[in-house]
């Protein structure tokens, strides 16, 4: 009498060749020799791959094709694809009208692009582009643009001996003497102890006094018409009976435009600005497109004292109408490496500091020589024009480089790694990511301000992620950037970096699976999760994939993940087929399972976003139709549910498309799959394979149908592990044995066959003799035996196999061995 073993799990999957004697482990228990177009489901059983939707043809096949999911919400998705210099819109299985959106990307370059999304904007980032977003404006009008960015990010200050002097400060106010010299006029509701033109003497020692504490304004009317967009608020910083009187130093305010000096406009209005500091200033911005003659700023309170005090008050010009000013240099060093000023230098920032001690940024607009630029100014106004050694250029250009990655992390949006930092990272302000970006620091500095940094680590950072902190893989290491203190916020003033392991990354995204991080390894060949330790402190970052190392070897194109409904973290290897990884960390499950697509399609691509009960997976799959490589957009199909669905619905054919209508003995509309020998299920019934001719084929059983599906068949395949089983002698792995017989439970299986290999193997019996064979079988549910033609030789080893258009799902496997003695 053989001996019984029971095979309820597969939760490991396709195991390495490496393993296939490790009968001592329990993954051996559990573990497939070959898992191919079957997935491991996260009960533990397998169930067939679905097929996939055909939905269209890239613009240009010619030119590789990748997805970027656009998420907004689970019932507002969409899947771009860029290619051929565009993007398309695609959702619900098929193109948003006739939306095609031009790119900068070139080809080479789109699988190094890095994304993040917030709401309705989807941030771009690339080494060798300024970051960009695309918007939806609504479903069929989407935009790309270029992301402005403020007030840095910068390079560290200059060392060197070289001095950068401004020919002007900025201010389209001239340095004021009195009320109306040099030009212009300035004037006040009120007048105290100093007079109006004491706010625009650019010298906040001196300031203009009202006479009362509340409801005063201050102005300056120009010449002509000048659009101003932002403004500058000093405190007085001299001293009344030798204490400072910060107190008058305005609170709550509105900054009005006009232009005859009755009827004022507000373009800007502050709130509760309190705790000034003697002479601190502070800067604000707004939009504004109209141009004024007059500009004031009206005060409705102070912070308490006798009167309301100016000590100084500067304005911003709009970019585009304001003029230049010249910046020179005393020499190349220090500036490119020692090249000195280029024309890649153009719209890059430079930030001189100020005799305030506050550095003011301006906009590099033309290069006139290696050591002289034009430049305009974006930010409040330098006090004095003077040569100054403190002076930073840009973190981003062209000749820097621009940040190659981008997340979002405790309501800022962080960039990462460019050519001349590789390790650097750089945060926008506390929700500083609107419509521009923000990376402004205060003097002194508070925390909502800027961040930027270097890691210790001298690898360059491979990607970045959103977790409990910071994510941050390197090329050789995996480190975490967060609060320094737990109980503080993350802010400028308290946060920290740190190495969570020495494993490094390849510049792969990551995907985010519970409370995990999945990302691939320096080489590409194993995925590693970042997850915190057991008792909540600290990192660590396991190899998930070491039992199934094989499907690695040619490397790891992309990462995506499904949530629903089997947890699957689905991954194109460099031979084009698609891996798959059923994950569930709580329930001990990581599966690795191996599809090969129907017609020897090469998988290119693959992204994931929301559908209809389920996380939808496209696929970009190249393939070879009369001689011509296509790439086809496909979607691969929902998993069959007998309770929700009739067999006559299953999709298991790939670059497949159903006819659902009136009955027809054919179908039409397959030009996508000309000449190709097609496999056709016809009211749940197959039909006789065809070849695809003029775009069409027939039923070959004649019978009219109401559904039909016609698409590449491909075969589904598990070889079980080596059964161990003994006489009880010991060990029977490696001796001779044969399988007697295998009972198989079965959930909604069309047919399925089984035997010691592809050749042998015979169709299980699953039907009835009372059944009509020219109609559609009943998938079958429960334990049905198989007795394959296995000999002493097969060493006890099983392959089922499903080869047709019909779902298989596999509960358990019960094997009756019969060892020898």
């Amino acid at each position: 009498m053989g001996a019984y073993e029971l095979k309820p799990v597969f939760s490991r999957g396709e195991l390495s060749p490496k393993l296939h004697s490790r009968a001592d482990l329990e993954h051996f228990k559990t573990g497939l020799k070959e898992c191919q177009n079957f997935m491991v489901m996260r009960q533990g059983g397998l169930t067939r791959r679905p097929g996939t939707q055909f939905v269209q043809e890239v613009k240009d096949s010619s030119r590789p094709a990748r997805f970027i999911p656009f998420i907004f919400s689970a019932s507002q998705a969409y899947m771009l694809v860029f290619n051929a210099g565009v993007f398309r819109v695609y959702t619900l299985g098929g193109r948003v009208g006739s939306v095609e959106v031009t790119h900068p990307y070139a080809d080479a370059d789109l699988f190094q692009l890095d994304f993040d999304q917030t709401n309705d904007v989807l941030d771009i980032t690339h080494k060798g582009y300024q970051p960009r977003r695309v918007k939806r404006l609504s479903d069929t009008s989407w935009s790309i643009e270029t992301v402005n960015f403020r007030f840095g990010p910068f390079l560290p200050v200059n060392d060197t001996a070289t001095t950068l002097t401004p020919s002007a400060t900025g201010n389209p106010v001239p340095k004021m003497t009195s009320n109306t010299a040099p030009s212009g006029t300035a004037a006040a509701g009120s007048t105290g102890l100093g007079a109006p033109w004491n706010a625009f003497d650019r010298d906040s020692g001196t300031a203009w006094h009202s006479n009362t504490p509340s409801n005063e304004w201050v102005s300056y009317t120009f010449p002509s018409t000048k659009i101003v967009v932002g403004y500058s608020v000093s405190a007085y910083a001299g001293l009344v009976a030798a204490t400072p009187v910060t107190d008058r130093a305005p609170k709550s305010w509105t900054f009005e435009g006009s232009n005859d000096g009755t009827n004022w406009t507000v373009l800007d209005s502050q709130f509760a600005q309190s705790n000034w500091s003697a002479g601190e200033t502070r800067y604000f911005r707004f939009t504004n497109t109209t141009a004024y003659t007059g500009y004031r700023l009206n005060v409705s309170t102070n912070n308490g004292g006798t009167v309301i005090t100016v000590g100084d008050l500067a304005f911003t010009e709009d970019m585009a109408t304001a003029p230049a000013i010249t910046i020179t240099a005393s020499s190349t060093t220090g500036i490119n490496a020692g090249a000195g000023f280029t024309t890649d230098d153009v719209g890059r920032i430079i930030a001189l500091l100020g005799t305030n001690a506050v550095y003011r940024a301006f906009v590099i607009t033309a290069v006139t020589s290696t050591t002289v630029v034009q430049a305009k100014l974006d930010d409040a106004p330098l006090p004095i024009a003077q040569g100054t050694l403190q002076w930073r250029l840009g973190a981003w250009g062209k000749t820097p480089g621009w940040p190659a990655h981008v997340a979002t992390f405790e309501q800022r949006k962080v960039y990462a790694r460019t050519n001349t930092q590789p390790s650097g990272i750089w945060a926008t302000k506390t929700g500083g990511y609107g419509r521009e970006l923000d990376f402004s620091v205060s003097v002194p500095v508070k925390d909502d301000d800027a961040i930027s940094f270097t890691l210790t680590d001298v690898n360059e950072i491979q990607w970045i992620a959103e977790g409990a902190d910071l994510l941050i893989g390197t090329a050789g290491a995996a480190r975490t950037m967060g609060r320094d203190s737990p109980n503080l916020p993350f802010s400028a003033n308290n946060f920290r970096q740190a190495l969570a392991s020495t494993y490094g990354s390849q510049a792969i995204r990551p995907v985010k699976v519970g409370s995990s991080t999945v990302f691939v390894s320096s080489f590409g060949k194993a995925l590693r999760e970042f997850v915190q330790g057991d008792s909540g402190a600290g990192y660590a970052t396991p190899d998930i994939s070491v039992l199934s190392d094989h499907l690695f070897a040619a490397g790891i194109a992309e990462l995506s993940y499904a949530q629903e409904p089997d947890s699957v973290v689905w991954l194109p290897n460099g031979k084009g087929e698609l891996i798959g990884l059923t994950y569930e960390k709580d329930q001990s499950m990581a599966g690795l399972h191996r599809h090969l697509m129907g017609g020897s399609g090469f998988v290119e691509s693959c992204a994931t976003m929301p559908g209809q009960g389920r996380n939808e997976v496209w696929l970009i799959v190249r393939r070879m139709i009369g001689g011509v490589s296509r790439r086809y957009i496909e979607r691969m199909a929902a998993p069959f549910e007998a309770a929700t669905a009739t067999p006559d619905k299953a999709w298991y054919l790939d670059c497949a498309l159903q006819y659902g209508g009136a009955p027809a003995t054919g179908v039409t509309g397959l030009g996508h799959l000309e000449g190709q020998r097609v496999a056709i299920l016809a009211d749940g019934a197959r039909e006789t394979d065809q070849i695809v001719a003029g775009g069409a084929v027939s039923l070959a059983s004649g019978r009219p149908a109401s559904t039909i599906t016609v698409g590449l068949p491909y075969l589904s395949r598990a070889r079980l592990m080596p059964s161990p089983a003994s006489a009880g002698d010991g060990s029977g792995l490696g001796r001779r044995k044969k399988i007697v017989f295998a009972k198989i439970d079965f959930l909604s299986t069309g047919s399925l066959r089984a035997g010691r290999d592809e050749a042998t193997a015979e169709e299980i019996t699953l039907r009835h003799t009372n059944d009509d064979l020219g109609a559609a079988a009943p998938l079958a549910t429960g334990f049905y035996d198989a007795r394959p033609q296995t000999s002493w030789g097969d060493k006890g080893e099983l392959m089922l196999i499903a080869d047709g258009p019909l779902p298989a799902t596999i509960r358990s496997i019960t094997l009756n061995t019969d060892p020898e003695p």
